[in-house]
């Protein structure tokens, strides 16, 4: 080993002395303490797959938990409630199954909080089928004054195009 050209003074210490100078270093052991990162990094990787073994068992009992049994409750069984139309005398098809030209029936649901005639219902139904009002409502004469609850349906005759 080569000793340095300069040397730099040492402070004194308490009782005045000067310190040893420290041993000499060997580049073996310099060679051995340099790869601290390594070791660090063999320490914690395994550590670091267990948390992660851990979060995927985890998360794999929730999703089986969340996705297991009945998603959802059955849907009550509630039949539609229509008012019925003594003008309908024979069974007419549903409108939108036929020919846009022919008779057919349509139901229209009272969607409001409050009560309504059945006239209240033309004007829509008119629109839907591109048919007359007036005529709709002459098809329809006993029905118009009928009184549909918020909830139920309407069944409209909706007369064909002549």
């Amino acid at each position: 080993m080569t000793e340095p050209v300069f040397k730099a003074p040492l402070p004194p210490q308490e009782n005045g002395t000067i310190p040893p100078p420290p041993p000499p270093v060997d580049k073996e052991q310099v060679s051995e303490s340099a790869p601290k990162h390594q070791d660090i990094k063999q320490k914690i990787l395994p550590y670091l797959w267990y948390v992660l073994g851990v979060t995927f068992v985890v998360g794999l009992v929730l999703g089986v938990m969340m996705a297991g049994g009945d998603s959802a409750p059955p849907a009550p069984v509630c039949p539609l409630r229509y008012v019925q139309n003594p003008d309908i005398q024979k069974a007419l098809p549903l409108c939108g199954r036929t020919d846009r030209t022919s008779a057919c029936v349509l139901f229209i649901m009272n969607t409001s909080r409050y009560d309504a005639n059945a006239e209240d219902f033309f004007e829509r139904a008119a629109q839907l089928t591109e048919r007359n009002r007036y005529l709709i409502s002459t098809d329809n004469p006993i029905y118009s004054k009928s009184l549909i609850h918020p909830g139920e349906f309407v069944q409209i005759k909706i007369p064909a195009l002549r």
